[in-house]
């Protein structure tokens, strides 16, 4: 399965400039759409990502960082099939309708594509209020990987949740892991935990900030990648 990584925002410049968030392509699945439509689109032309064959559209979560480029993409596309947590709050829910999106409510884990599905929502208490969020699993040669939007609910958690579903230990971790704002000894206990849960392969994106990526590089080794924009992952 092949995953090009369209936009990343992870430093705090970044974060200063709105260029904060993520968006992947996987297969034709299209997962989040980074925070500046601007920059969502500059970048689809700019790495020739080619999206005239997506059908389906997966958001993991309703912060502004990984929605922007959802409305511009609709009035383009419409009828695109959008995939959203079935208790997102009512104005993302409007965007997709207004603008000719096929919306379909997540709550459990379901099939998406040929090789790629949702967890299916889940809970997390960010301090600012309550969020649903889903993350992607993709099936590849090497086995089952869980590609991530913030992991707000916890990408400990979530690896749990999706070696329950499938039955198999989760291969690779793509994504934001929201390990940002941890202590250090946080950060070595969720790394360790995954260590234990079998994971072989971590690529630490967007909100999981440059002291828990060199934790993570010392743990993992080669096996901690950091691709570049426009880059693309085989799993």
């Amino acid at each position: 399965m092949k995953i090009t990584l369209i936009a990343e925002g992870s430093a705090k410049k970044d974060r200063k400039a709105l260029r904060w968030g993520i968006s992947f392509l996987v297969g034709n699945v299209l997962f989040d759409t980074f925070g500046r439509a601007d920059i969502f689109e500059e970048n689809v032309c700019r790495y020739k990502i080619d999206l005239s064959r997506v059908r389906h559209v997966v958001i993991s979560h309703e912060d502004w960082d990984h929605i922007a480029g959802l409305e511009n993409l609709l009035r383009k596309r419409p009828k695109m099939k959008v995939f959203l947590c079935k208790k997102t709050g009512h104005v993302l829910k409007k965007i997709v309708r207004d603008n000719g999106g096929s919306l379909t409510l997540v709550d459990s884990p379901r099939r998406i594509a040929p090789g790629v599905f949702s967890l299916g929502q889940m809970r997390a208490d960010t301090g600012r209020g309550i969020l649903y969020e889903q993350a992607l699993v993709v099936k590849s040669r090497n086995g089952f990987s869980v590609i991530t939007g913030c992991a707000h609910p916890g990408i400990v958690r979530i690896i749990k949740r999706a070696i329950r579903c499938f039955g198999k230990n989760i291969y690779a971790v793509c994504g934001g892991f929201h390990m940002k704002d941890n202590s250090r000894e946080e950060n070595l206990g969720i790394i360790g935990e995954l260590q234990r849960l079998g994971v072989k392969k971590v690529i630490p994106l967007h909100c999981t900030g440059a002291p828990a990526f060199r934790l993570f590089k010392r743990a993992f080794k080669n096996n901690c990648l950091q691709p570049n924009r426009g880059g693309t992952l085989k799993l």
